[in-house]
């Protein structure tokens, strides 16, 4: 069952999120989940152990959250209305520890906020931590690192997520890859009380959920990907030492990853400072089988236990 609630913008804009955990807790989870998808809180024991509180926002485009405007960017889009997300729901941010997370396309948006200049996302100023799953790097070459974004796709991820000024194509790859998944997969079942195909069930669910109302937001996925993050000119290299110290980031690469390559990961550990990358076997979707321990790693290396 879904807790959404709704957040109206002043510019007539919708922000849909779920969230969960003690919500006047100081220590504060921002989490986007990928493309076709919809914000959904399910709270790690992790977490919860921790009294955090767990917020998962839906990307602008899909479900109940609304498309950004005309003329205004994705990346100040995702700044704008996560400043008004985090300002409904700590309006005090004295003491407030924030750490954001992304997953696959979500990531975009998780460092979109990493970067952005503090007038546009003031609770930057209180970012202790960056958690990246399959994480994608920004789409363009980097002819000091030696890095080619396209070089590590295969031809079916790169029609996938759609050419520069074209429209991505959606195709349909099976949800377990790997025989290692399959016994992961199993495993983690019994652990969280799951049915078989009940996953496979949510996941049609809230694919259907992304899209009711409108495509725009799978439609701009190659606008986004291949946009500015709105760092305010500011390349890696650029950021100033408020958006450096003291901050860790975190990645999480999948060994047999086709939609976001290893590779991706490896390159962006050594762009942003105090960074690491944890491998885990397996496919795109391997993540989801190893979250609780994926979260307790990422809160140890970030210095919270």
């Amino acid at each position: 069952m879904s807790n959404e609630k709704l957040l109206a913008s002043s510019n007539g804009r919708t922000l849909s999120y779920e969230d969960a955990g003690l919500t006047t807790s100081p220590l504060v989870v921002l989490f986007f989940r990928g493309t076709l998808t919809v914000g959904q809180a399910k709270l790690s024991p992790v977490l919860a152990s921790l009294g955090a509180h767990y917020i998962s926002p839906t990307l602008p485009g899909y479900g109940n959250t609304s498309s950004p405007m005309n003329g205004v960017s994705y990346a100040t889009t995702i700044q704008s209305d996560m400043t008004a997300l985090l300002g409904h729901l700590h309006p005090n941010m004295t003491g407030m520890q924030l750490y954001i997370g992304g997953g696959s396309f979500g990531t975009i948006a998780a460092q979109i906020l990493y970067g952005a200049p503090f007038d546009a996302f003031p609770a930057g100023r209180h970012l202790k931590g960056l958690l990246l799953l399959g994480a994608f790097p920004p789409f363009r070459d980097d002819e000091e690192k030696g890095f080619v974004y396209s070089s590590s796709m295969t031809w079916g991820n790169y029609i996938t997520l759609g050419p520069k000024g074209l429209r991505p194509l959606y195709v349909n790859l099976s949800l377990i890859r790997w025989e290692t998944e399959k016994e992961k997969y199993a495993a983690w079942r019994e652990r969280k009380g799951y049915e078989v195909g009940q996953l496979e069930r949510e996941m049609a669910q809230m694919n259907r959920r992304s899209v009711e109302k409108t495509w725009e937001g799978f439609l701009s996925t190659s606008e986004v990907l291949h946009g500015n993050w709105g760092w305010g000119g500011k390349s890696f290299e650029d950021l100033d030492e408020e958006h450096t110290a003291g901050r860790h980031v975190f990645i999480i690469a999948a060994t047999e990853d086709d939609l976001s390559p290893g590779a991706w990961g490896e390159y962006l550990v050594t762009k942003y400072n105090n960074a690491r990358i944890k491998w885990v076997e397996g496919s795109h979707i391997a993540v989801t089988f190893s979250m609780d321990d994926i979260w307790a790693d990422f809160m140890k290396y970030c210095a919270y236990v």
